[in-house]
Formats: C-alpha cells, sequence, structure tokens
C-alpha cells in the first residue's frame, strides 16, 4: 500500500487537510518532525508521529530501516517551510515524485529569492544582506537602504523575527537581539543569514501556483504594528483586472525563474499603486485557511491536486483569474478582547451561506482562534476576464 510521509507539519490547518485526505484515500500516513516539534495527539491515531534529527541522511536511513520501498509506493511532501527543503531532497535521493530538491533549496533562502528577483527585473523592494555573526560588516550596508526597513531572517517561518523598524537604532537594537537568540541556540529555526529590505507600503497578497500555473489569489490582513501578525484572508480582492493581471503575472514569472513548476507554491506579494512587489516565494502547499479559500473561492483543491500528482494521476489546472465566490478567514488574537473567542468548534448553514469557527491556537502567531465565512463556488465565473488580456 502506498504510504504518505509528510516531513513537517503544524497542529491546524492545511496539515490537517491533508493527512485527513490522504486517509480518505485509504493512504498510511508518517508525519516526521523535529525533535522540538512535538505533534502528538494532533492527528488522528493510525497516523504514525516520528521525531527525527533534520538531516537528509538521517531521514532517509531510518525510511529504508523501517518502510524499505524496493516498489517505489512511498510518497514524500511537507506542509511547513521549515521542511521543504528537507522534503525535496528526501524524495529525490529515494527517487520518488516532487519538485526540484535544487530549486527547492535555493527558494527557501530569502536572500536567495531576493537576488533572483532583482537579477530578472522583477519589481521587489531593494535590500542588503549580512551575517548574524559579523553584525559590524551590516552596519556598514544599512546606509544603502532607506528608513523604514523590515528585518527578517533569512529562512524561517511564521513571522518569527520579522520586524518593521523605522530607524537605524530600531534596526540595530532587533539585529542584536537575533543574534543573541542564534548565539544562545533557542532552537527557533533561526539561521545566520539576515535580510534588511526597505519597507513597501500597500496592500499584501497571497498568491497561488500550481504546477507553474495561477490558481488562486487572496487579500491579506495584518494587526497594526511592527510584528506583522496575520488577522486573515479574503477573496475580495479589491484590484481591478489590469491590476490583478499585473498580479498574476509577475508571480508567475518569478516561479517560472525560481524553478518551482512542480506542484503547490506560495507567494507573498504587495501591491502598490497598481504595480505588484513579490516579496517571498514558498515552495510548498499554503496553509492558514488558503488552501480552503482557493477551493472555496476559486474552485480548485490544492489538497487534492497534490495528492493525485503524488500518486500519478493527472492534475487539470483550470484557466482562472478572479474569484468566482466568497469566502473570508478572521483569526482571533491574544490581544483581542478575551469575550471574542470560540472555544468549541461550530457551524452555521443558510442556504449556500456556511460559517464555520472554532479554537486554533498558535502560539508563534498569538492566535486563539478562528471564524471562516464561504459560500457555495459558483464555477460559471472562472474563466479569464477577455479585457485583461489587452
Amino acid at each position: 500500500m502506498t504510504r504518505l510521509i509528510v516531513i513537517g507539519a503544524r497542529s491546524t490547518g492545511t496539515s490537517l487537510a491533508l493527512v485527513r485526505a490522504a486517509l480518505d484515500r485509504q493512504l498510511d500516513v508518517t508525519v516526521i518532525s523535529g525533535p522540538n516539534d512535538p505533534l502528538q495527539g494532533v492527528f488522528p491515531a493510525q497516523v504514525d508521529i516520528v521525531n527525527l534529527e533534520t538531516d537528509v541522511d538521517v531521514v532517509v536511513a531510518w525510511l529504508r530501516h523501517y518502510h524499505p520501498d524496493p516498489e517505489r509506493r512511498l510518497r514524500v511532501t511537507t506542509a511547513n517551510d521549515v521542511y521543504a527543503r528537507l522534503a525535496a531532497q528526501v524524495a529525490e535521493t529515494l527517487g520518488l515524485p516532487g519538485p526540484d530538491a535544487a530549486s527547492v533549496a535555493r527558494s527557501v533562502s530569502k536572500a536567495h529569492q531576493k537576488s533572483l528577483l532583482a537579477s530578472h527585473g522583477l519589481p521587489t523592494s531593494r535590500f542588503v544582506v549580512g551575517a548574524l555573526s559579523d553584525l559590524p560588516a551590516l552596519w556598514g550596508k544599512l546606509p544603502q537602504v532607506r528608513f523604514p526597513v523590515v528585518v527578517k531572517p533569512a529562512e524561517g517561518s511564521a513571522s518569527h523575527g520579522v520586524k518593521l523598524c523605522v530607524d537605524l537604532d530600531q534596526a540595530r537594537q532587533h539585529l542584536e537581539a537575533l543574534a543573541d537568540e542564534l548565539r544562545a541556540n533557542l532552537h527557533t529555526g533561526l539561521t545566520d543569514c539576515v535580510i534588511v529590505e526597505e519597507y513597501l507600503e500597500g496592500v499584501e497578497y497571497c498568491v497561488e501556483y500550481f504546477d507553474g500555473r495561477y490558481v488562486g489569489a487572496m487579500r491579506k490582513f495584518k494587526r497594526h504594528g511592527e510584528g506583522f501578525l496575520e488577522r486573515g484572508y479574503t477573496s475580495e480582492l479589491d484590484l481591478d483586472d489590469r491590476a490583478l493581471r499585473r498580479l498574476i503575472d509577475s508571480g508567475t514569472q518569478a516561479v517560472e525563474r525560481a524553478g518551482l513548476i512542480w506542484g503547490p507554491v506560495h507567494l507573498d506579494c504587495i501591491v502598490r499603486d497598481g504595480l505588484p512587489y513579490v516579496i517571498e516565494l514558498n515552495p510548498r502547499i499554503a496553509g492558514n485557511f488558503i488552501c480552503d479559500i482557493v477551493r472555496d473561492g476559486y474552485g480548485f483543491s490544492m489538497v487534492d491536486s497534490l495528492l493525485d500528482k503524488l500518486q500519478g494521476r493527472p492534475v487539470v489546472v483550470p484557466e482562472l483569474f478572479a474569484p468566482s465566490a466568497y469566502a473570508r478567514v478572521e483569526f482571533l488574537l491574544d490581544s483581542d478582547p478575551q469575550p471574542w473567542d470560540f472555544s468549541q468548534p461550530g457551524e452555521l448553514k443558510h442556504g449556500d451561506l456556511h460559517i464555520s469557527y472554532g479554537p486554533q491556537r498558535a502560539a508563534n502567531r498569538e492566535r486563539r482562534a478562528y471564524l471562516y465565512v464561504r459560500r457555495t463556488f459558483q464555477p460559471t465565473a472562472e474563466k479569464l476576464h477577455e479585457e485583461a488580456v489587452a
């Protein structure tokens, strides 16, 4: 029987949906995560949970010992950007389907992403790259960018270490704090390389791709402040057709240039004055209800398509443009009033309107609950507007 190996998962969202969908297909499922990423009790009892050192040789050796696979029936993927490189390398080492491991390895570095975008003339913010282990060298580069800036680790997840800094002193303080964290070896996934990029003021969007083709976009909400905490997403884009076409085309070029044309890819973009700026590429399936909004707003299931591709089934990516139905998720954060909460999951239905809600604990995102609103997908409106092509 085919066994799905999920290297890197979370206790919420897409990870749960991916595992449920695999079990529904009668697949055996093993979830592998790092020693400091416990997932016991998160998934159904029939799912094997294994904690291993996040090293290709270690994971491959474990799989060959416990799941020898002479018929090549294992399938490997990830639902966590921290593990995207590891999952791709394991799949390639075992000769299994998956994205190009070298392209994924390059793309998990935000420093490489920025250089790639700049070298191909794709709009992105001005930036400098430095090392937390050599801050004096980075101090000499900071005058090359204009404040305010965003300081971010070159690798990482959930906006950990990402901060808006309004002046040089604030940037230096934050970089010194990150350097202290790295030296203390706090197992937060922080790496030595760090980026300081000019802050782009505009509306942020998530743009999703599958096999190099656009499958949906959504507008992102963030809490006011310097930490960029996500408050939710909506299929209501608030873009005219020309701006949406620019957003799609810029993302398509970025995905192609990065070599990420196998399976799902998640992009973060800023639109300012109708022009798109690619902020980040993530070579893995998206989380945080993003796949739900693509499914409900655009009629394309990222989860089912990923499993189909892993199982060798054909995946047809339709020609999509604007959303054809309404879908929106709101997250309740720790900073919200306590009465704003959903301690128990529930669902309300009225005609084609569905509202679901419930707890969602994510300490690294300061999140405690969600509210998801959607209307039934209407396939009649999915085609590209002719005037947007002109």
